[in-house]
């Protein structure tokens, strides 16, 4: 099985949840410590390749396991409020959230790009804790502007993984349709021989 995770989410709040996954009944920890936690932050496209080295050599390999360490536990506090109704979900569900989003180092700065300037949002990483905004800002943009019937879970029992249903009509039912959906399509085609016997 590749190292790389899994990226059928389409969205990185979802991805995200996706860094555990039991595709063939064997769980994989993706962010299992911090190396895996950067790469999995430069892989989603929430932190810049550059960047990733920087922070692996100024915080060191100890500090950058406890924030995978944080991560993980983010991640399982992510899944309990997704698969709440959206209705149900109170100021203090997000308490959480909004803790590590207050520990954001940003700033607006002026580049050259293309022969003009353009305003971007520099961040910096100056606490190794603050590794995990990136992962906190897309959690809450998918609550504030994501449609919650869109957010999903596959529709294999055996798999894990999430995904925001981004068809036109909305009826994406698999994590990947060439896996899960393929799956189905086999045990419905063995069940309908079995009855014609």
């Amino acid at each position: 099985m590749s190292d790389k995770a899994f990226f059928v989410g389409h969205h990185a709040a979802l991805d995200f949840l996706n860094t555990i996954a039991a595709p063939r009944e064997e769980t994989i920890e993706f962010i299992a410590d911090g190396n895996a936690y950067v790469t999995w932050l430069t892989d989603v496209g929430l932190l810049a390749p550059t960047e990733a080295q920087g922070l692996l050599d100024k915080f060191g390999k100890p500090a950058l396991d406890r924030v995978a360490s944080e991560a993980r536990e983010l991640r399982e506090w992510f899944r309990r409020l997704i698969a709440k109704p959206a209705r149900r979900r109170t100021a203090d569900d997000v308490a959480t959230l909004n803790q590590i989003l207050a520990i954001d180092c940003s700033r607006r700065q002026l580049e050259e790009s293309d022969k003009r300037l353009v305003l971007r949002e520099k961040r910096e990483f100056v606490r190794v804790r603050q590794l995990l905004v990136p992962v906190a800002e897309a959690i809450g943009e998918l609550l504030a502007n994501g449609d919650s019937s869109l957010i999903k879970r596959c529709a294999n029992p055996s798999c894990t993984l999430w995904f925001y249903d981004r068809t036109k009509a909305g009826l994406r039912r698999f994590c990947s349709a060439a896996v899960c959906g393929n799956r189905a399509k086999v045990a419905a085609f063995r069940e309908r021989q079995r009855r014609s016997k």
